[in-house]
C-alpha cells in the first residue's frame, strides 16, 4: 500500500482538481474527516500493534483491500444515503476520502508489488515480504513527502491531518460493525473500531518522533517467537536507501506482477497522477449520485469491483508471480536458508 503521506498528498491533489464549487466546499469545511476517509480501512492493521496486535483484527485491512470492493463501497453508500442529514454531514466526506484511497492504490501497488516481492504458492520465508513492503512504502512515502511539499515526516502535525472528534469517530465506526459481518463474515464491535482508529493516530505519532518506541519495538521484535524481525522496526521513518529508485525516476522496467509479457516503466509520480485522476471522475460521479442524479445502479458500476491490491477486478483469474525483489542484500543473506527450506519442501512434495 502507499503511506500516510502518500494518500494525504493525493488527497490534497483531488481537492485542487474538483470543479464543482459545493463538492470542493464540502470537503474543505471537513478537511479532518476527509483526511481521515483517505486512510481507507489501514486502521485496522494498527489494532493492538506492535505489542498485542489481534490477526483477527488486523487482517480486516487486507480483506476490505482485496475482496468484495465493490459489494462493500456500494452497501457504504447506499447507508450513507438513508442517514439523517447531520449523520451523511459525516459520512460523505469520509466516503469521499475513502475512494480517493481506493483509486491511489490501485494505480501504485502493483509497482510495489512487483519491487518487493509477496506470498505465491509454496513461498518460503513469506514474512520477510511483509518486512520488504513496509520498508519499501515507509521510504516512498518519505520521498513523495518532499517531492510534493518539501518536508520531512517530523515536520508534519498529525493533529493538523486526520484528527477527528469523538463523535465523528463514533457515526464513522458505526459503519464497519454494521456491514462486516454481512458482507465478510467479520465480526468487530464499535469499540474495537474506535480502538484501532485511535491506534493508527497514536501510531503515526510514534512513527515519525519515535522516541522510547525507538528502542522498545528493537528489544520486543528480537525476543517475540510471533513476530518476524524487522516487522514493526522497518515501518519508521528515516530508513531511505540512496541507492534503491523507489519512486523509478530513472524509468526502469518493471511488469505486472501476473503479466510479464507487456514491459512497464511508469514512475511513481505518473502512477499517484493516474490514481488521482481516476478518484476525481469517482467522487463526481458519487456525489451526484448522493443528489439524484444518478442512479444507484450507475453508481455502483462506476464504483467498480478492483483490487486495491492488483487494480483490476478482485476475483480475476490470474496468479502474482513475478517479482524482481530491490533487496538484494537482504535477499542475498537468506538463500542458502531458502534453498534448504525448498530442498526439504520438495522432499515432503
Amino acid at each position: 500500500m502507499p503511506g500516510f503521506f502518500t494518500h494525504y498528498i493525493a488527497g490534497n491533489a483531488v481537492l485542487e482538481k474538483i470543479q464543482n464549487p459545493e463538492l470542493k466546499n464540502l470537503l474543505q469545511e471537513n478537511s479532518r474527516i476527509f483526511n481521515f476517509g483517505l486512510q481507507g480501512p489501514d486502521f485496522f492493521k494498527y489494532f493492538g500493534a506492535p505489542f498485542k496486535a489481534d490477526d483477527a483484527v488486523n487482517r480486516i485491512t487486507m480483506a476490505l483491500r482485496e475482496r468484495t470492493v465493490n459489494e462493500w463501497l456500494s452497501t457504504i453508500y447506499r447507508y450513507i444515503k438513508a442517514q439523517s442529514p447531520e449523520d451523511a454531514a459525516i459520512l460523505r466526506p469520509y466516503f469521499m476520502g475513502y475512494l480517493v484511497y481506493y483509486r491511489v492504490n490501485c494505480a501504485i501497488n502493483p509497482y510495489i508489488s512487483y519491487n518487493v516481492g509477496f506470498q505465491t504458492p509454496g513461498a518460503d520465508l513469506p514474512e520477510r515480504f511483509n518486512v520488504y513492503r513496509n520498508r519499501f512504502t515507509t521510504a516512498m512515502d518519505e520521498l513523495i513527502l518532499k517531492k510534493h511539499m518539501d518536508k520531512t515526516p517530523s515536520q508534519m502535525n498529525i493533529n493538523d491531518i486526520f484528527y477527528v472528534e469523538y463523535k465523528e469517530l463514533l457515526e464513522i465506526c458505526r459503519l464497519y460493525p454494521r456491514h462486516l459481518k454481512s458482507i465478510l463474515g467479520r465480526e468487530i464491535s464499535r469499540d474495537e473500531t474506535i480502538r484501532a482508529a485511535q491506534r493508527m493516530y497514536e501510531l503515526m505519532k510514534k512513527r515519525i518522533k519515535p522516541g522510547f518506541y525507538n528502542l522498545s519495538v528493537p528489544i520486543y521484535e528480537r525476543f517475540s517467537r510471533d513476530t518476524y524481525v524487522g516487522t514493526y522496526t522497518s515501518s519508521k521513518y528515516g530508513k531511505v536507501d540512496s541507492s534503491i529508485d523507489y519512486l523509478n525516476e530513472g524509468k526502469k522496467t518493471w511488469y505486472l506482477p501476473w503479466d510479464n509479457k507487456y514491459p512497464q516503466n511508469a514512475s511513481v509520480e505518473e502512477l499517484l497522477q493516474k490514481g488521482i485522476d481516476e478518484a476525481v471522475e469517482m467522487i463526481n460521479f458519487v456525489y451526484d449520485g448522493f443528489l439524484d442524479k444518478n442512479t444507484d445502479i450507475q453508481v455502483q458500476t462506476a464504483l467498480k469491483n478492483d483490487s486495491m491490491l492488483t487494480g483490476v477486478a478482485w476475483n480475476a483469474p490470474f496468479l502474482p508471480k513475478f517479482y524482481d525483489c530491490v533487496y538484494k542484500a537482504d535477499e542475498a543473506k537468506l538463500a542458502k536458508k531458502l534453498a534448504d527450506l525448498e530442498r526439504e519442501r520438495l522432499k515432503k512434495e
